[in-house]
């Protein structure tokens, strides 16, 4: 069994005691951070602070979600699943902050919703029959 020098409350023999919970935490946990911090990106100083940390959030949704679960089935225990979903997590969040200025640009392309950008579509108006 992995050894810490302190308790957290309780929390770490929570999750050593189930693992599954790991599992709930990857998945619903990380939708709420995201949403909590994503109220704070109105703040125009902070905003790419904000910004930066809910998009790793989101980022590292599903590919923690799987981990934890292939790792929750395999019986690996639940603080190994936490430290491998923290990984995930701090991965996602460190590659956005060095890509932030690209997938900002890549986001205001992407949800532009200007008539230059919209799709044209090919079909001729239908006639109505009299």
């Amino acid at each position: 069994m992995l050894a810490l020098p302190f308790e957290l409350f309780g929390f770490s023999q929570y999750i050593e005691n189930e693992p599954a919970m790991m599992a709930f935490v990857a998945s619903f946990g990380v939708l709420l951070a995201a949403f909590m911090v994503g109220l704070f990106m109105r703040l125009p100083l902070v905003k790419p602070i904000f910004a930066t940390i809910s998009g790793g959030l989101a980022l590292g949704l599903f590919p923690g979600f799987g981990l934890s679960m292939i790792l929750v089935f395999s019986g690996i225990s639940g603080i190994h699943i936490l430290l491998s979903w923290l990984i995930v997590i701090l991965t996602s969040i460190s590659f956005v902050a060095f890509n932030y200025r690209r997938l900002a640009n890549w986001m205001t392309d992407f949800t532009a919703t200007t008539p230059e950008k919209a799709p044209k579509s090919k079909q001729s108006p239908k006639r109505r029959r009299k």
